[in-house]
């Protein structure tokens, strides 16, 4: 059975659009690990598997169908373009991404529930929090401020997140991340925010 080169034209831009889609979700899974956590945490592993071999899967598929066509170049540039994408979502530390990106979008209501803490008012943190802390749960404790990220939900022996210090931290500043846990400032966020391991 021969198949018409229009038809396998029209099926390697499917195949494109198909691998495009892939990397797409695989990046989208991968920027929003924390929340999927919160909400899917045993499918979180899953979700970004299926979405590796989706990318992975489409892009070998339009590779062969380029190289069926005789489109060598395409073939190619696809292949290229799907291993510079793959090398660089592998690379990136998502997880530092995502609590960058959040704090800088939301810089008012982290400002808020700081000033909140400061004056000793009741925190009540946005709603959109309980994607980013463990329960939406702030918890104002001696040296500052403190919103769980990873918390050992089997045990609670351990954790780490993100903590507001008035004033800057030093090694003797300890937050308690679990029942069985404290930790210390790690890596400056800005404005007074750490994050706390």
């Amino acid at each position: 059975m021969q198949v018409s080169p229009l038809r396998s034209a029209r099926w390697s831009k499917w195949t494109v659009l198909m691998a495009t889609c892939g990397w797409i979700v695989l990046v989208a899974a991968s920027y929003l690990q924390i929340p999927l956590y919160r909400q899917f945490w045993l499918f979180t592993p899953l979700v970004i598997t299926f979405a590796w071999l989706w990318a992975g899967l489409w892009t070998f598929t339009t590779v062969i169908s380029y190289l069926s066509l005789q489109a060598y170049a395409r073939a190619a540039i696809a292949l290229l373009i799907a291993v510079t994408l793959g090398a660089v979502i592998w690379r990136v530390d998502w997880r530092t991404t995502f609590i960058d990106s959040t704090l800088q979008l939301h810089q008012a209501s982290f400002a808020e529930l700081a000033a909140a803490y400061r004056e000793g008012r009741p925190l009540d943190p946005p709603w959109w929090m309980k994607y980013l802390s463990v329960d939406g749960d702030v918890q104002a404790q001696e040296h500052g401020l403190y919103l769980p990220i990873y918390l050992d939900e089997w045990r609670s022996e351990n954790g780490s997140g993100i903590a507001y210090f008035p004033s800057p931290p030093n090694n003797d500043f300890l937050i308690q991340t679990a029942e069985g846990d404290a930790g210390r400032a790690i890596r400056d966020l800005g404005n007074g925010w750490w994050w706390v391991e």
